[in-house]
């Protein structure tokens, strides 16, 4: 069941992909379309279809879904959750008990009730529903990853700075890297906001991603402010 799930979300992103043409962010645009009440893209209202496991989201809408986060009160791109310890104590085991599984589905509850859009999150609780065989509820899980996935991967390839991938977490990164089976080559760099990840040897002779963390360093500023 769990490399069926991971094969199907891997084809699922990737075939999205191509299906696109790229564009790039723009956050001002998001942001007033987010704000505004009147608007299709009005963020509770695309929170609302989200957590009700609607299927139907245009790229328009999971891109103001995603990239619209930021402009909610309760963004922020760092893993400071006090869930996250007990979580990845869990999934540290070689093998997992009941109870494990149990833990591991109350942390990523609490995780994603602060941040829906914590995709190692929402790859552990799909970890329980596959144990448990609870097939509507991984489906239903599975599309909210897909949506947040679609959005990053319409904005870019991250083969140059022009065609960068646009993410709100540092994590994203990596998250993308393990989804496309590549893995980190040791060195990362960041030049203006553009962040760039060096990649080890792969069979597409890839050196490295570049991504645009906008919205963290923006995040960043703000915390150094206020201090």
């Amino acid at each position: 069941m769990k490399k069926f799930a991971i094969l199907f979300f891997f084809i699922s992103v990737v075939l999205s992909a191509f299906a696109q043409d790229f564009k790039a962010i723009d956050y001002k645009a998001i942001e007033k379309n987010v704000k505004d009440s009147s608007s299709p893209y009005y963020y509770p209202v695309l929170m609302e279809r989200y957590s009700g496991g609607d299927s139907t989201f245009t790229i328009d809408e999971v891109r103001h879904l995603y990239y619209g986060y930021v402009f909610q009160p309760t963004y922020n791109p760092n893993d400071t959750s006090s869930y996250n310890n007990s979580l990845m104590e869990s999934l540290s085991k070689t093998q997992l008990s009941e109870v494990d599984y149990r833990q591991i589905e109350k942390d990523a509850d609490a995780l994603l009730a602060e941040d829906h859009v914590n995709i190692r999150t929402i790859n552990a609780k799909l970890l329980v529903y596959a144990q448990n065989n609870n097939v509507d509820e991984y489906k239903k899980l599975a599309g909210q990853r897909k949506a947040i996935m679609d959005a990053v991967l319409s904005s870019g390839d991250g083969i140059t700075k022009k065609t960068a991938f646009y993410v709100i977490k540092v994590s994203h990164e990596y998250d993308l890297l393990n989804m496309f089976g590549y893995k980190y080559g040791g060195q990362n760099k960041l030049t203006d906001h553009f962040h760039y990840l060096s990649l080890a040897e792969n069979r597409f002779g890839i050196d490295g991603l570049y991504f645009d963390i906008t919205p963290v360093l923006d995040f960043m500023s703000r915390e150094n402010q206020s201090r």
